[in-house]
Formats: C-alpha cells, sequence, structure tokens
C-alpha cells in the first residue's frame, strides 16, 4: 500500500479542505437566512403597529422588495455534505496551467462565488472526465473559449457519509476499512453494491458513466436518441440522467411540466418519481405508464370511455397491435374526409341562398381530416356563408360527429372492408380473425366499454384528427422498454413532441414479452422510429447500443443468452457464483426446498432483497401462502404498484418483474407448460432471469423450461 500512499494523503486533505470551505459556507448562508427572517419579522411587527393603511402599505412593498431578495439569494442545501463529489480531474492546459476540477452531484459555490465542486452535467468540463484517460490530450471549446492540453490524472473517488471510502486509480481500486486502514481491493468482484446495501433502487451510475453512455446522455436536445443494450445495461439510468441533463443545460425550457417519462409499469412508475429529485429534476415530470398517460389524454379530449375486464381472444389483440394500424386509421380518415365532404356538398346543395361555391372549392382540395375540422372552426367563408341563415345547424350536426370518437373507433374496428383491405384477408391476421374482432367491437359497444389494446389506436385517431388536446407538445419524452410498444403506440408518444422532437428512447428486443406486438422490420422498434421521424419533421436520430452489462453476473447472463439460444450481446465483466437449478419430487418438496435456501441467504446477506418470481398471478399467490405457512419470514406479496425496495423477500410474478432489479432472484417451477418452447416465452424467461443482480436459484417440481432442462451451471 506505500505506493498508494500519497494518493490517499491528497485525497484526505483534498476532502478535508473542501469539506470545510462547505461547512463555512453554509454557516454564512444559514446566518444571511436568519438575518433575512427577523428583517421580516421585524417588519411584520411594525406593519401591527402602523398607524395608518398608508404606512400598512408601504411597509408591504418593503416586506415584498425583502422576499424578492430572499428569493434571490443561492441557499445551498447542507445534504451536500454527505457526498461531497465523486470525481476528481487534473489537468495541464496549455493556457492556465495546472487546474484541477472536483465533481460531484450538484455544484457547490464558496462564499466568494468560486465553484469548488462542478455538477457533473457541466458540460464540456464533464467530458474530460467522462470521454478522456489519464495522459491524453484533449483540445475542447470550454465557455466560449477553444482550450487544450492533458489529462494528468482522473480519479473516482466516494466520499459518502463525508468520508474517504474508496479510491479508483488507473484501474486499482483502493478500500478504506472501519477500521481506517486502506487495502487493494478486486474492482470486479464476486458481490455487486446492491447485495450489501440496504437502498435497493436503481444504482446511482453518476461516477460510473462510461465515454458511451455520457454521448448518449449529452446528444442535443432537439435530436431523437434510440438507447439500446442488454438486459442490466443501464438503458433506464442512462436515459433518466439524460432527462437530468437536458433540463439542467436549459431549465426555461426543459422545466418539469413539459417532461412525460413512461415505464412499462406501475412498480417502476412510482420508483421512478421518487428518485427523480435525487438527480436534480424538480417536482412536476410526468412519471406514467402508457394506459395511465392516454387516460388523462382522453379525459381532457373529453372521451368518456372506460375499460374493459373482459378477457381479449389473442387474434384480436393481435390484430389491435398490427403494424398496419396506423395505415388502418390514415385510410379510415381518408374516407369518413370525403363522406363528410360530400354530405356538407350536399346539404349545401338544399340551400341555394347561401352560394356555397367558394366553400365547394376549399372542400375539393382538402387531403387530410384535420384540415376539414379546421375549415368548419375557423375559415371565414365558411362563417360568412354556414354561420348565417339555416347553416348554424350544419356545423353544429358536422362538430358533433366529428367529436364523437368513439364512434369512430367502433367504426373503423367494424369497417369489414377496410380491415381486409389493409390487413389481407385470412392471411396474416389469420381466418375468421377479423369476424372476431368486429364481435367483440359489437359487445365492447353495447357495453359503452374499451379494451386496453384500444388505447393507441384511440390516440392516434384523436391525433390524426387535430384535436389539441391529444398533441401536449412536451419538451422532451423519455419512453423505458420500447419493445413492448405497438408502432400505433410509438407514434402516439413521437406525435406528443413539441416541434424538435427531443425524444429519448430506450429497449431491447430480446427482452420483448408482448406476443402480440410485431414490427414489420429485422430493427424492430428502432427501424420503425427512424421510419417515422422524419414524417414529424424531426430534427436529427441518434442511435447508440451501451454493450457493457453492469447489473448481473457473468454466470446469470450466460444461463440468460442460452435460454434465447442467442450468442452474448455485450461484455459482462464482472463474475459471480454459479446459478442453482434444483429439481424437486412435489410442490412441497420445492416449496421447503426454496424456504431453506431463501433462510440462509437472509441469514448471510440480512440487507438483500430477494424475488420470489412465478409465473402467473395465482402461482404466485400459491407460493405466496405456501412459504408464509412454513414460517419462512420477512415475506411480502407484492404485485403493480404496491412494491417496496426495502429489504426482506418479494414474492410476485412473472409480468411485475419487468425493468426491475434484485440482489438475488429464485424462480419457482418454471415448467414447460408455463413457458412454452416459443419465442414469447423464451423471451420472458430471459427477462426473469436477467433480474437477479448477484444470485439465482430455479427451484421446481415439474420437467423445466426450454433452455433450463439442458443448461449445466457448472
Amino acid at each position: 500500500m506505500e505506493q498508494f500512499r500519497q494518493i490517499i494523503e491528497l485525497e484526505e486533505d483534498r476532502l478535508a479542505q473542501i469539506s470545510a470551505s462547505m461547512r463555512q459556507t453554509l454557516a454564512r448562508e444559514e446566518l444571511d437566512r436568519q438575518k433575512k427572517d427577523r428583517e421580516i419579522a421585524e417588519l411584520k411587527r411594525q406593519k401591527i403597529d402602523a398607524p395608518g393603511w398608508r404606512e400598512k402599505r408601504e411597509i408591504d412593498e418593503i416586506i415584498e422588495r425583502c422576499r424578492a431578495q430572499y428569493a434571490m439569494r443561492h441557499y445551498q442545501d447542507a445534504q451536500v455534505l454527505n457526498n461531497p463529489y465523486f470525481g476528481v480531474l487534473d489537468l495541464e492546459d496549455d493556457d492556465l496551467g495546472n487546474l484541477t476540477y472536483c465533481l460531484g452531484r450538484r455544484s457547490f459555490f464558496d462564499s466568494n462565488g468560486k465553484a469548488i465542486v462542478i455538477d457533473w452535467r457541466e458540460a464540456p468540463i464533464s467530458r474530460l472526465y467522462y470521454e478522456y484517460d489519464a495522459g491524453e490530450l484533449y483540445e475542447e471549446e470550454i465557455r466560449g473559449r477553444d482550450r487544450s492540453g492533458a489529462v494528468l490524472s482522473k480519479r473516482q473517488v466516494d466520499t459518502s457519509g463525508g468520508q474517504l471510502q474508496k479510491i479508483i486509480e488507473k484501474g486499482t481500486l483502493l478500500v478504506c476499512g472501519k477500521d481506517r486502514t486502506w487495502r487493494c481491493a478486486d474492482q470486479t468482484g464476486n458481490v455487486s453494491q446492491k447485495e450489501e446495501k440496504s437502498d435497493h433502487r436503481l444504482p446511482e451510475i453518476t461516477a460510473l458513466i462510461s465515454s458511451d453512455q455520457f454521448r448518449a446522455i449529452t446528444h442535443p436536445e432537439s435530436s431523437t436518441v434510440l438507447l439500446q443494450g442488454g438486459a442490466g445495461s443501464g438503458k433506464t439510468t442512462v436515459g433518466l440522467h439524460r432527462v437530468a441533463y437536458l433540463a439542467y443545460q436549459d431549465a426555461d425550457r426543459f422545466k418539469p411540466g413539459r417532461i412525460l417519462v413512461v415505464m412499462f409499469n406501475r412498480a417502476l412508475q412510482n420508483y421512478i418519481s421518487r428518485i427523480l429529485p435525487e438527480l436534480g429534476i424538480g417536482p412536476g415530470v410526468q412519471v406514467e405508464t402508457y394506459h395511465g398517460w392516454a387516460g388523462k389524454l382522453f379525459r381532457a379530449c373529453g372521451v368518456n370511455l372506460s375499460y374493459s375486464s373482459d378477457v381479449v381472444n389473442s387474434e384480436v389483440a393481435r390484430i389491435k397491435k398490427h403494424p398496419r394500424l396506423l395505415e388502418l386509421v390514415d385510410r379510415y380518415l381518408d374516407k369518413l374526409l370525403k363522406k363528410s365532404c360530400g354530405w356538407l356538398i350536399e346539404q349545401l346543395g338544399r340551400a341555394p341562398e347561401l352560394e356555397p361555391d367558394a366553400l365547394r372549392g376549399k372542400l375539393d382540395e382538402l387531403s387530410r381530416f384535420q384540415d376539414l375540422l379546421k375549415l368548419v372552426n375557423t375559415d371565414p367563408v365558411f362563417s360568412k356563408t354556414v354561420l348565417t341563415h339555416s347553416g348554424l345547424s350544419l356545423k353544429d350536426r358536422l362538430l358533433d360527429r366529428f367529436n364523437n370518437h368513439a364512434a369512430d373507433l367502433h367504426a373503423l374496428l367494424t369497417d369489414r372492408d377496410l380491415l381486409e383491405q389493409t390487413l389481407g384477408a385470412g392471411t396474416e391476421v389469420g381466418e375468421g380473425a377479423v369476424d372476431r374482432l368486429i364481435q367483440w367491437q359489437e359487445h365492447l359497444r353495447s357495453r359503452n366499454r374499451m379494451d386496453f389494446s384500444d388505447t393507441g389506436i384511440l390516440l392516434w385517431l384523436l391525433q390524426r384528427k387535430g384535436v389539441a388536446g391529444a398533441r401536449p407538445g412536451y419538451a422532451h419524452i423519455m419512453v423505458d422498454e420500447a419493445q413492448d410498444l405497438s408502432r400505433i403506440e410509438l407514434a402516439t408518444l413521437l406525435h406528443a413532441a413539441d416541434e424538435r422532437r427531443s425524444i429519448t428512447i430506450c429497449g431491447d428486443m430480446a427482452q420483448k414479452i408482448k406476443g402480440e406486438v410485431s414490427f414489420e422490420s429485422g430493427q424492430g422498434f428502432a427501424g420503425f422510429v427512424k421510419t417515422r421521424l422524419p414524417l414529424t419533421g424531426a430534427g436529427t436520430c441518434n442511435s447508440d447500443t451501451l454493450v457493457v452489462g453492469y447489473r448481473a453476473t457473468r454466470q446469470i447472463m450466460e444461463l440468460a443468452w442460452h435460454v434465447l439460444g442467442q450468442k452474448p450481446s455485450m461484455a459482462v465483466p464482472r463474475s459471480g457464483r454459479p446459478v442453482k437449478i434444483i429439481s424437486t419430487r412435489g410442490p412441497e418438496e420445492t416449496l421447503s426446498t426454496a424456504k431453506t435456501i431463501l433462510e440462509v441467504h437472509l441469514d448471510k446477506h440480512p440487507k438483500a432483497l430477494v424475488a420470489v418470481i412465478a409465473r402467473y398471478k395465482a402461482d404466485a399467490d400459491r407460493v405466496f401462502e405456501g412459504l408464509k405457512r412454513l414460517g419462512l419470514l420477512q415475506l411480502r406479496r407484492h404485485e403493480r404498484d404496491d412494491f417496496s425496495f426495502q429489504p426482506g423477500i418479494v414474492v410476485t410474478n412473472a409480468h411485475q418483474v419487468k425493468g426491475l432489479e434484485f440482489s438475488a432472484v429464485m424462480i419457482v417451477n418454471p415448467s414447460s407448460g408455463q413457458y412454452r418452447d416459443d419465442e414469447a416465452s423464451r423471451m420472458l424467461m430471459h427477462v426473469v432471469v436477467t433480474r437477479a443482480a448477484d444470485h439465482l436459484w430455479i427451484v421446481g417440481h415439474q420437467p423445466m423450461a426450454y433452455g433450463l432442462d439442458s443448461y449445466d451451471s457448472l
């Protein structure tokens, strides 16, 4: 350790100096805050004693000026002392000489206004840290000046708790023990940090951002970024850091209320809502599931439909997610445009006193349904000829019909000729599928209901009709798990952004668990977005692929790829324990074996969060009750929006864990009957396996699913 003694002492002294400066600054700011509070309190007392209303008004004006000055003060958060900074960058600048920058999650300024810690989002200074290695030469424009020089050193440090805990220097990890003695450690390790921490939310990656991730985060705000990568490569966390970066770079444009984050399930939705403030994003960001977000738009547009709880036929669901549904809606609106224009001309012809020739010419020129709606509402010729005389009822009737969106949804999904022309009768959608779709829509209409698969169709219909509330014009949209959104659902999100189309779309086609979703391209959702964006008038589209897996060990990922029947798609630097696949002789032995493994694990790792995953909800209920009956402690049953990330054991089903991660996972009885030998089932098993960071056990009494039955974990 002697060769590192100088570095350790240097960093300990640096942290002591910065922490002392922070405490001094925070103390002065607190005194200033208290002084302002006393001034305002004194003015309020003077107002009470003031003899007349004029004097009281003058004091009110003074109070408002004091409050305005108060608001202009930049009081910094004392929480910064818990983790002042995570990176140290030493430069030899050709013009300015030797410089040192400390990077943290927030900038901190001393009493003289000097930045002693720089926010990681402060590009391009942070670019020197993330994209350059020690010894490299740099040429960058920094604060309007061309700067060049060399990176002398770059260190990652852990200052959590206000003490120096770790130093990474040129690939060497130095760790300080509880007795404050230092030792060298293996960076890759056999256990992730999640295994030994009680906080099991998404990992903090600000200090660990790679150069590829940093470039994805810092693409210009006017661009659409496609972010792909395997399970555990950091897509979601990189996407969220991009949101934080944009909000920091242009706070006026990227206000929280103009940012939408779309997550796959409610568990992740609730979790993301809680961590956004930690990334420096103020309250107000809309974090929604797709259906939750669309439902709010429907209410804003005056659409009052409820969802049906009835099970949807798989062929019907497949039609509603069909890649050509976009074309179906457009064809329907073209048909409705011609029909509406013809009806309007016919009605006007019955009232020759209106002289509708000018209007007829405009109707003949229309090519989009939304232009007809605009004409009816705003055209001066229409207003002059139709709003007068007997024409008022024509406009009312037209608008009533235009605003009956439920009727349009029903009409386009029951138009047999249109469906068969667009989808291909009896071929791609299956014999009799169109008949079943029409019968199903009649059933829904009789109950004034829609099913969840109708959501994207109805929203796209509203957008294409030009209904303003259906296109909110967000400054930025982040979409997670895009592979499980249909083309029409993705299109509605692209058209919900403002004209700059600043969008981040994260996904991995290997994790597509919705079998009814398909794309007419080998590139999947990315191929669709690339072809669709030019039609929106968008700017650039950047595609990034993350190629390093940070969550799971190599052993876990090898099984995950084996289940898929694919070769590894990314590098996995961390090694761990072998995956345990245990066959039992019956349900009771499965539960007792599971109980024993879980008890032993939690005894060794009391801060761990373990997921016990069954295939279906009913299976999860049975497993939970069985383990509870056997006396297993720290047991919770979780589903949908009631997930907790506290240590312990959570029992849930396969579809509920999408997007989540756990220090350990136990898969209970993944039989070949539940996970069939087809692409959708393999992908679902791949998703379930890759939720584990460090430990994975598979316990079952029935023949194992495809990939598990033939896997040799040794």
